[in-house]
């Protein structure tokens, strides 16, 4: 995008401080991973550094997994500006009922999962994964056990198309616009 995106608004509000907004309402903690956004927008969140800056996603992850103070971790993507609440709450009350390690969305052909619920149990198999050099959130999912994915439950929350959406282009950032007061 050439700029922090997590800064981009959506009907005035900034992509991080909509998907904060989210998971404050249903997470005990939030802990946000890595340089970007306005941390001051951010309430109680704490803002915590990359362990590994520079290899994507599941390094994020492990930051985030070795700092949660929680067993049930949900983790989404910061430019997520349709995040709903209750689907945050669905799947973490999945994860911790079937005793799970992970609980994923998948929409539309793709796994979502900087959108889904993880038992922070997982960490030492992040950082394995990590040193054997697998990056892709998707190709770590392949190696770990106890995975359930979901799909067609995600209609009750909306249209998985728009809260499953990053924002990763102008295009994007148009798209998300224009569902301004449209979204439940």
């Amino acid at each position: 995008m050439g700029r922090d995106k997590l800064r981009l608004e959506v009907d005035g509000v900034p992509l991080l401080q909509r998907v904060y907004g989210a998971l404050s309402a249903q997470c005990g903690e939030v802990v946000v991973v890595g340089e970007g956004g306005d941390a001051a927008s951010l309430g109680g969140a704490r803002r915590i550094p990359d362990e590994r800056p520079g290899e994507g996603p599941l390094a994020g992850m492990e930051a985030g997994l070795a700092a949660a103070t929680n067993r049930l971790v949900f983790v989404a993507a910061g430019d997520m500006p349709f995040l709903p609440e209750g689907l945050i709450a669905y799947l973490l009350e999945r994860l911790e009922e079937r005793e799970l390690c992970a609980v994923v969305p998948r929409h539309g052909g793709r796994t979502h999962p900087l959108c889904a619920a993880y038992d922070r149990e997982i960490l030492p198999r992040v950082r394995a994964s990590l040193d054997e050099g697998i990056r892709p959130m998707r190709r770590f999912l392949e190696v770990l056990d106890r995975v359930e994915y979901v799909g067609e439950e995600l209609r009750r929350f909306g249209n998985p198309d728009l809260f499953l959406m990053n924002v990763n282009s102008p295009e994007d950032l148009e798209r998300a616009r224009a569902w301004r007061g449209r979204v439940p």
